[in-house]
């Protein structure tokens, strides 16, 4: 299996975490950084029950048993441990991985790979959903696999994207975030989104009235903000051959997720996600629209700076 050439480091991987018992220390950390806590009462002590696949915690006040997978992205999961271990390091690497290439690397059927991946990019969701830019934030519009014709008129592939990030005197981006829009309320592909509901959700209210708005054209366009827009679409395009609006926005917060943070401490961060975020089934990632997830947020008025 090639995966754009990292394969050495994933074997290198793959033989640090290849049973089981390899990964029970490390997930019992991150679920319980301060020590064991009983998540019915909160008592500090347990019995280890060691004769099942995964170990039992039963708690000595008032014997509730919990397992390491319980109140994870993992619960419920048949699918052996070091395997998800493996399948969240590969969601680390710069070109991430698809249900394919999956399957094929950690030895599950294609049903189970694609659901293991929709776990992670559900953690990693999570992870992004309470996000706020601050400082200077420049906003513009792009267009998911934008067809470049003589018509205005929407083609079905193109979706309506807001790209929005906090930016220094050198214009470098970081963090980004990238939401999905709909359609309906836009004349044709050169129509520009309402930038105020992504404000609103998505940028510090200290820095919500100088937020700069751009085109995606014209000699005012942010070229960095641009360029970022076209490298999401290539990106999706070359791992994971186009992706239809339905689930569009979860990966376009791996996209996210990944770029806003250090290459050297992805894998650390993300199994932490994993292990703090609660399970998304198959039923509801297959009914749901997975449209932007949006924090609670008392709605406020935002003047920004359109250029």
């Amino acid at each position: 299996m090639k995966l754009f050439g990292s394969d050495e480091k994933f074997n290198s991987f793959c033989a640090q975490f290849s049973r089981e018992e390899d990964c029970f220390g490390i997930l019992f950390n991150l679920k319980w950084p301060e020590g064991f806590r009983c998540p019915h009462c909160r008592h500090t002590h347990f019995y280890l029950i060691s004769t099942r696949r995964l170990p039992l915690y039963e708690c000595r006040s008032c014997r509730s048993q919990t397992s390491l997978i319980v109140g994870t992205i993992m619960e419920g999961s048949r699918t052996p441990l070091h395997l998800w271990f493996q399948a969240i390091y590969l969601h680390t690497q710069p070109f991430g991985v698809n249900a394919v290439q999956l399957a094929e690397a950690i030895g599950v059927t294609y049903k189970t790979a694609w659901l293991i991946g929709h776990k992670i990019r559900h953690a990693m969701v999570q992870a992004e959903s309470n996000r706020l830019l601050t400082g200077i934030v420049r906003i513009s519009d792009t267009v998911y696999s934008r067809r470049y014709t003589g018509s205005v008129e929407w083609h079905r592939q193109e979706q309506p994207l807001l790209i929005g990030a906090s930016s220094n005197e050198n214009e470098q981006l970081k963090p980004i975030i990238v939401k999905l829009q709909s359609k309906t309320p836009l004349k044709n592909n050169y129509d520009f989104p309402d930038p105020l509901p992504f404000i609103r959700y998505h940028v510090d209210p200290q820095s919500a009235p100088q937020a700069i708005i751009t085109r995606r054209y014209g000699k005012n366009r942010n070229n960095a903000l641009a360029s970022m827009g076209h490298k999401v679409t290539w990106w999706i395009a070359s791992v994971y051959r186009g992706i239809g609006p339905k689930h569009l926005q979860r990966y376009l917060d791996q996209f996210c997720y990944v770029y806003n943070r250090s290459s050297s401490t992805l894998f650390e961060q993300l199994i932490s996600d994993c292990a703090i975020s609660k399970r998304i089934t198959y039923s509801t990632l297959t009914q749901s629209s997975a449209r932007s997830i949006r924090p609670t947020r008392v709605a406020r008025t935002a003047v920004p700076v359109v250029s």
